[in-house]
């Protein structure tokens, strides 16, 4: 194993005072330490005394004299020259065991906990191993760091670093970085030695070294790319741990959502199984990932963190969305309450939310995911300033978006009261404004007269020419309804007008 000369210096400048002849490499060039026995010494190893010429790449480390140094050479004040170079030989033996143990511990398939474990006592600073959408895989000796197990902005104390980060052009570069460098991280608390892990040149991982005291010191920076190697070896078999009772509950939704042929009498038996009843109420809530998070890979924060502020709640990554199912008798929470925890995150993370109506038991989950999605959708149509969206808030602007899928309102709407808007065109009467008025007031004709400022008498002759040419006596309920809802149908001919000529201009 080769070690840097800045490593080396370190380690003798612990046990004896020493002093070098210039600024040190950081790069791992040098062999274990020889007594030089001849003129000449193959490149890249440590030497000691006597002082002679020695080939480029070797360092040479003096225990006497007052010379002036060179850059390639060390003076320590050791009692002999056999002390140094017991030190040296022990400082070698020390990082190969360490280097060989992490090697063992891979083959035997242990934990990247493992390595993180065994290289703790040789490098002496918290290591923590985290995806970029800041869940921690492994850590060391980060707990008075303030770096919790789980997820870095996991709790509603923290998340608002996640999305500064997210937000972070800083943060954005150092993912593009190759090697080790160093970063100021914020969710840690200090200064990081780190190394990115890439897949096909994207950066998913980063194994970080923590470093409270700020020192920029990168003397390190070699051996956290070696385990770094091996992070990524273990990275890529799958041994990070992911729970069994995650899973189950994930699939079983997953699957009750996706999948339209699913049999969900196995998928209710599944769901007590795991201690969601059939006799609890559920709603579910459809997050719309933004472009950061797209970007950062944030969707595991994300699910984690509203599992954290959500009782009773499941979220996972369905298509380009999150979808969250909360068992609202175990959580006790109402719908207000999960509104008051939601809000300011989805601001805050630019994230925008629909929300389902709730309902009982099992059977309802793709409805209530469906209702969600479509309360997302036209919601962010109707009020697209707005972060949250209710079903119940769009359900009538939703009725009135189906009835006129194939056909204009024009054509579907009541035939007699497009012949009173003709008749007020042509007349220059107000039959469609009073009947309007009229059918909002609940057939109150004194309401009616007064708000349009006109007498009683006046308003009840208008309201026959008007029967006369709806050719109706206005008793029917079902007739009433379907004039009222043929004015909101013919309410919607502008703007349907106006939102397709600002598409077609738009795509001209």
């Amino acid at each position: 194993m080769k070690l840097s000369a800045a490593l080396i210096f370190r380690e003798v400048s612990a046990v004896y005072p020493a002093s070098a002849g210039g600024p040190l490499s950081q790069q791992p060039l040098l062999g274990r330490p020889v007594v030089p026995a001849a003129e000449h010494l193959e490149d890249m190893e440590v030497c000691m005394l006597p002082a002679t010429e020695y080939g480029a790449g070797s360092m040479q480390v003096l225990t006497g004299g007052d010379r002036p140094l060179r850059p390639d050479q060390l003076r320590v004040e050791a009692p002999s020259p056999g002390a140094v170079y017991n030190l040296l030989q022990q400082i070698f033996e020390r990082y190969e065991t360490w280097y060989e143990g992490l090697v063992e511990s891979r083959l035997r398939g242990q934990s990247i906990q493992t390595l993180l474990e065994l290289s703790y006592p040789v490098l002496g600073k918290p290591l923590v191993v985290i995806g970029m959408d800041f869940s921690i895989v492994a850590a060391v000796r980060t707990e008075k760091m303030g770096v919790a197990r789980g997820v870095f902005g996991s709790t509603e104390d923290t998340y608002t670093v996640v999305t500064e980060l997210k937000q972070s052009s800083a943060y954005a570069a150092a993912r593009q970085r190759d090697g080790y460098f160093y970063y100021r991280s914020e969710e840690a608390g200090g200064d990081c030695l780190c190394v990115n892990i890439k897949k096909y040149g994207r950066t998913t991982f980063r194994l970080m070294m923590l470093d409270p005291a700020g020192s920029q010191d990168e003397t390190d920076g070699f051996l956290l790319q070696l385990l770094a190697d091996l992070v990524e070896h273990a990275l890529l078999h799958n041994t990070s741990p992911v729970s069994a009772e995650d899973r189950s509950i994930r699939a079983i939704l997953h699957t009750a959502i996706s999948d339209r042929t699913a049999d969900y009498v196995t998928i209710s038996q599944r769901l007590e199984n795991s201690g969601w009843s059939s006799s609890h109420e559920y709603l579910c809530v459809v997050l719309q990932l933004s472009y950061l998070d797209q970007k950062n890979l944030t969707v595991h924060a994300i699910c984690s963190y509203i599992e954290n502020i959500l009782s009773g709640s499941c979220a996972f990554q369905y298509r380009d969305d999150i979808v969250v199912f909360v068992d609202l008798t175990v959580s006790s929470m109402s719908q207000a309450d999960i509104s008051s925890r939601l809000s300011c995150f989805v601001r805050d993370s630019l994230l925008k939310a629909g929300y389902s109506r709730v309902l009982l038991g099992h059977f309802n989950f793709r409805r209530q995911y469906d209702q969600a999605c479509i309360a997302l959708e036209v919601g962010s149509r109707r009020n697209p300033f707005f972060w949250i969206h209710r079903f119940n808030d769009i359900a009538f602007e939703y009725i009135l978006e189906q009835a006129t899928r194939k056909l204009p309102g024009y054509m579907i709407c009541h035939e007699q009261l497009l012949r009173l808007k003709y008749a007020d065109e042509e007349n220059g009467t107000e039959y469609f404004r009073t009947l309007r008025l009229y059918l909002d007031n609940h057939l109150n004709a004194v309401q009616t007269a007064r708000e349009l400022f006109i007498h009683r008498s006046t308003f009840l002759y208008r309201l026959e020419r008007i029967k006369s040419i709806l050719s109706t006596d206005l008793t029917n309920p079902d007739e009433i309804l379907y004039l009222m809802l043929s004015f909101r149908l013919m309410d919607r001919e502008p703007r349907e007008s106006a939102a397709a000529k600002e598409k077609a201009a738009g795509e001209g």
